[in-house]
C-alpha cells in the first residue's frame, strides 16, 4: 500500500496537531534557538500571552518566533532575542507559544526556573547588548572611512 504524507503548514499542524513541533529558521531567537540544531514544540496561544512569552505570529505568509517584551491592550510588544528593534503585534495575529524546546538532545521546558532566569537576562540586557552593537557599528564605519 503507497501512503502519502500529508504536509501541514504550521496554523493547521496547531489547529489539527493541537502541537507543532519541528525545526526554526533564522536567527532572531540566536542564542536560544539555532537553525539545524534546535526543535520547538509550539501549542495553540488559549490565554492571553505574558512578558517572557515566546509567542508565534504571522506576518505576511511568514510565521516569526519572538520573546514578548510586554503585554499591551490590544497586543504585544515583542522582540526576538537576536533583534534590536521591537515590533507591535496585535493579539489576534498571535496563533501560538513555545512551551518547550530540544537542543540537540537536552530538553528545555519554559516554565523551568533556569529558563526563565536566561529569558529575564536577555530581556534586562537588551540596552547593554544596543549600545555595544551601535558601538561596534560605528567603530567599523570609523575603519572604513580611514582605510
Amino acid at each position: 500500500m503507497n501512503e502519502t504524507k500529508e504536509t501541514l503548514t504550521i496554523a493547521e499542524a496547531l489547529e489539527r496537531e493541537g502541537k507543532y513541533v519541528g525545526p526554526t529558521v533564522g536567527i532572531s531567537m540566536l542564542p536560544m534557538l539555532k537553525t539545524g540544531r534546535d526543535t520547538v514544540v509550539i501549542v495553540p496561544k488559549r490565554e492571553r500571552l505574558k512578558r517572557l512569552d515566546v509567542a508565534l505570529f504571522r506576518r505576511g505568509e511568514a510565521y516569526v518566533l519572538h520573546r514578548v517584551i510586554e503585554a499591551k491592550d490590544g497586543g504585544y510588544v515583542i522582540r526576538g532575542d537576536n533583534c534590536y528593534a521591537d515590533e507591535r503585534v496585535k493579539e489576534e495575529d498571535v496563533i501560538g507559544v513555545l512551551t518547550e524546546y530540544f537542543r540537540k538532545d537536552k530538553h528545555i521546558a519554559c516554565d523551568e526556573k533556569r529558563y526563565l532566569a536566561y529569558a529575564e537576562r536577555r530581556v534586562r540586557n537588551y540596552p547593554v547588548r544596543r549600545f555595544f552593537k551601535r558601538l561596534k557599528g560605528k567603530i567599523k564605519k570609523l575603519c572604513k572611512v580611514r582605510g
